[in-house]
């Protein structure tokens, strides 16, 4: 029952990036079928899996699922080396950036994520802000063109204070206004490290 608890997780989480890969639906699909199975399977066929998803499935559904897929996932090779991911215009929108939010506080190597154009809105920022404290690696943040608004921008300047790694950061075409560029700007004073683009 405890396998079946996780894997139900893992579908569920695989099946919001669908609109992201044809093959992650019909992973998805698959999964619900070997549920059984799944998490009891040699490393080496976990690996042969992950061989065939995509980088944002990688690190956006298959990780927090259980504590043995993410000791598996730190030491596959492909996401042992991910450091740039690209998830502009692919309509995620808030539930899915709750996803990336829960990978990046132990996330050791991805240093760039570009997030443009995807319609997070306030909500998506807030959960990407509540990563930003905790993650030790991420250098550049691209969330352009998402709806934010001085809400979102209030998120983000929650965290910068406390995030100690972030260089470069785009908020452009977000209507912030004057209100939540008034935020960022009290957050930038308080971190001396951050440059926006």
């Amino acid at each position: 029952m405890h396998h079946h608890h996780e894997l139900l997780l893992i579908t569920n989480k695989i099946k919001k990036f669908s609109s992201l890969s044809a093959y992650t639906a019909r992973f998805a699909a698959r999964l619900k079928f070997s549920m059984h199975t799944f998490s009891t399977l040699p490393v080496e066929i976990l690996h042969r899996i992950m061989d065939h998803q995509n980088e944002q499935t990688l690190f956006c559904s298959m990780h927090n699922v259980c504590r043995r897929l993410n000791e598996i996932l730190s030491s596959y090779e492909r996401y042992r080396t991910l450091t740039k991911l690209d998830l502009s215009s692919n309509r995620i929108g808030a539930e899915g950036t709750r996803h990336i939010g829960d990978a990046l506080p132990t996330n050791m190597t991805l240093t760039k994520l570009d997030l443009s154009s995807n319609q997070i809105g306030a909500e998506g920022t807030r959960h990407i802000g509540d990563a930003l404290p905790t993650n030790m690696t991420l250098t550049k943040l691209d969330l352009s063109s998402n709806q934010i608004g001085a809400e979102g921008a209030r998120h983000i300047g929650d965290a910068l204070p406390t995030n100690m790694t972030l260089t470069k950061l785009d908020l452009s075409s977000n209507q912030i206004g004057a209100e939540g560029a008034q935020l960022i700007e009290d957050a930038l004073d308080r971190n001396a490290s951050v440059n926006m683009v």
